[in-house]
């Protein structure tokens, strides 16, 4: 496993705003939380609600990761595993919909399955692509 942290640290400063969708048991959460002013979230209370019980000093906010409807702004979006067993079409809809809620220059970093195929194809011409390996992307949202 890779040091993801370092990897997203080369390519947004400390302290930053980050929304990590789909936040699991929080793993990654502790990790970003070190650096960054993160914001975690789940597409459901049942799933927000356990989070807020076991990480009570961060925001932790009720978000379905396609339609990304919330009014915030983040520098950067950061998900694991997330779109690994969704259509094509909704991973579209979903990194065209994270444009919304970034702020200028925003980043979004995306890890996933190494079977899975690179999700970086599904980023519009919005974004410029930083970095692609085989189970992650780093893709800047342009000027």
């Amino acid at each position: 496993m890779f040091d993801f942290i370092e990897v997203l640290r080369g390519e947004l400063p400390r302290f930053k705003k980050v929304l990590e969708l789909g936040s699991k048991d929080g793993k990654d959460l502790k990790l970003l939380h070190e650096y960054y002013e993160v914001v975690a979230s789940e597409d459901t209370k049942l799933k927000t609600r356990a989070l807020k019980d076991e990480f009570i000093d961060i925001r932790v906010i009720l978000l379905e990761p396609i339609s990304m409807d919330t009014h915030k702004k983040f520098d950067c979006i950061f998900s694991r595993n997330l779109y690994d067993d969704l259509d094509e079409n909704k991973i579209e809809v979903s990194f065209e919909n994270q444009k919304k809620v970034l702020n200028e220059n925003g980043i979004i970093f995306h890890i996933f399955d190494e079977k899975k195929k690179d999700l970086s194809k599904y980023i519009s011409n919005d974004f410029e692509l930083l970095k692609s390996e085989n189970n992650y992307f780093i893709a800047k949202l342009k000027s």
